[in-house]
């Protein structure tokens, strides 16, 4: 079995055009340096990985909303994501599609990959179709429900992810960026589709999805 790891999407070559500055974006806060530990007056801490990134909010008395704000004007971001305060729906906004949207596991909504969801607002933000069965498909965000919603239950904290569009990419103090050149780690379609090739087997995965793969190896060991 030979898999790519991941795909990339090609960037810009202009600098302002191209590469999102958080540490500019929300300058009103204050924000831990990298290169420094955490201090207790650090507001915001910023984890990026080139098309995506964290952005923790550890500050106890912030809201999350006045930052989300900011965000949204920034056209370059198309996903903005942060769990609810009830700890386990999810919510969606955006820098360059309008509305909102909000949802959560076990619903009456069952995607192609068998999974069930609760789902409120404007499904664009997420680029979702659904069928009068109540099926829904993905278009250039595969399996965006479930791979937003583990990624803000992974750990704990006050954080929101936030993903660049195409073309794009998140800077923050001095961690590198990718000028006439191609960056990864978003959920868009041209990052999260790869090769994938199997031989000697006629068993297949469950769904075409990394996660899928480890019970397909415990498959064919079981055979």
């Amino acid at each position: 079995m030979i898999i790519g790891d991941n795909g990339h999407s090609p960037t810009g070559y202009k600098y302002r055009e191209v590469v999102i500055d958080l540490r500019k974006l929300l300058k009103k806060y204050r924000i831990a340096r990298i290169e420094r530990p955490v201090h207790k007056s650090n507001q915001l801490a910023f984890s990026v990985n080139q098309r995506m990134a964290y952005i923790y909010v550890l500050d106890e008395s912030l809201s999350l909303l006045p930052i989300i704000q900011m965000l949204k004007k920034d056209h370059r971001i198309d996903i903005i994501a942060w769990k609810n305060e009830d700890g386990i729906s999810v919510n969606i906004e955006s820098g360059l599609r309008k509305g909102s949207l909000r949802y959560s596991p076990n619903g009456e909504y069952r995607d192609v990959y068998n999974q069930t969801w609760n789902v409120d607002g404007n499904h664009e933000l997420l680029q979702l179709t659904s069928s009068n069965q109540n099926i829904l498909s993905y278009g250039d965000y595969p399996d965006a429900l479930a791979r937003l919603y583990g990624a803000l239950h992974s750990h704990s904290g006050r954080f929101i992810v936030v993903n660049a569009k195409p073309g794009c990419e998140f800077k923050a103090q001095s961690t590198p960026f990718h000028l006439a050149g191609a960056a990864h780690g978003s959920i868009h379609r041209q990052e999260s589709l790869v090769p994938l090739i199997i031989a000697g087997t006629d068993e297949k995965p469950l769904f075409p999805r990394f996660v899928d793969i480890k019970e397909f190896v415990l498959r064919l060991i079981v055979q």
